[in-house]
């Protein structure tokens, strides 16, 4: 299985044109997480995240694409830039609990709920339950968490609020510790509107991915119209047809 994972990888980084040099350090960089298991249960169905791409191959494209960016000679001058802070944004951006295309389960009673604005809490939920030790530090670990809560700007993140947010991995969320929980809270109230927050990441590492995650989705996964219409609605047309 290991090995499948890294041929999958290194399927990519040709597509998007990394260097072999980078690919081998990018890897370096990346491997702990392709093989936590589960992050390699996001490599099969029914973990589909923009039309026929699984959620791990999204993520790795972007992690690649963000590396692409960061390494870039005219970002060198950024001497504070933190590669390494950047490609764990990358890696934990959309590492959200439940598939969301074609999902019935999800039935929201609040819109601002939706699997859209709900996500990124679901992600860095997620992230510091299953890899904690990329979360001692607490300036990056602010860093880390902002990147992520604000990686689809211009669409806005839920606000952490004392209204119920709906999220799948909710008993997760309340076993995080209160210094984790308010980092969300500050990251999510700044530039708020009612329970959305409506801001891009704070630090260039975080827009840097969010640049890099519209590259990949609009440039790459999205091939179809249906695609399109999954962003907003949640059912892919195509992809049922294909499952079938």
């Amino acid at each position: 299985m290991k090995k499948e994972i890294y041929l999958i990888y290194k399927y990519y980084c040709k597509e998007y044109k990394l260097s072999d040099f980078k690919t081998k350090k990018l890897w370096n960089i990346i491997r702990p997480i392709c093989y936590h298991k589960e992050f390699l249960t996001r490599f099969k169905p029914p973990y589909w995240h923009h039309d026929n791409k699984t959620l791990a191959e999204h993520i790795i494209c972007d992690a690649i694409v963000t590396y692409k960016i960061i390494t870039k000679p005219k970002l060198k001058k950024h001497k504070d830039i933190d590669i390494n802070t950047t490609i764990l944004i990358a890696m934990f951006h959309d590492l959200y609990e439940e598939p969301w295309q074609n999902n019935i389960k999800f039935k929201y009673k609040k819109i601002v709920n939706k699997h859209g604005f709900i996500h990124p809490i679901e992600a860095i939920t997620n992230a510091i339950t299953w890899f904690p030790q990329y979360f001692k530090d607490e300036q990056i670990t602010f860093k880390i968490i902002d990147g992520i809560l604000h990686h689809m700007y211009p669409l806005p993140v839920r606000a952490l609020d004392n209204t119920k947010m709906e999220l799948n991995n909710q008993q997760k969320f309340d076993k995080l510790s209160d210094k984790y929980k308010k980092m969300i809270e500050i990251s999510t109230k700044i530039g708020k509107v009612g329970s959305l927050s409506f801001r891009k990441s704070i630090y260039l590492e975080g827009r840097i991915l969010s640049k890099a995650d519209k590259i990949v989705a609009l440039g790459k996964d999205i091939k179809s119209i249906n695609g399109l219409v999954a962003l907003i609605s949640g059912k892919n047309k195509k992809l049922l047809k294909k499952l079938k």
